[in-house]
């Protein structure tokens, strides 16, 4: 009895040395896995902010040529308007 009751304990403290190995193990995985989760972020962090700024470039772009397009547009509504009278002037003086 008392050889059973010794290879009960010693079944015991190994199964509890396996345990705490096991658990040192998952510790150092999960503690890899939390390496590269923060990484990973770090990188989501760094291609939302690139993308912000192109998306703030973008809209920045898209007035300036908004307001390129009106400002030539206004100009070529003048040189048609000029070109108009000066015919007209001419036409009178002919």
């Amino acid at each position: 009895m008392e050889h059973l009751e010794k290879l009960i304990v010693d079944l015991k403290d190994s199964l509890e040395r396996e345990l705490a190995g096991l658990r040192q193990d998952v510790q150092q995985g999960v503690g890899h896995l939390n390496g590269r989760f923060d990484t990973q972020a770090a990188r989501l962090e760094r291609h939302a902010g690139l993308w912000q700024t192109g998306a703030r470039w973008s809209s920045r772009m898209d007035a300036w040529a908004e307001k390129v397009d009106a400002a030539l547009e206004a100009k070529d509504r003048e040189l048609a308007d000029l070109r108009e009278r000066l015919q007209r002037l001419e036409r009178r003086s002919a």
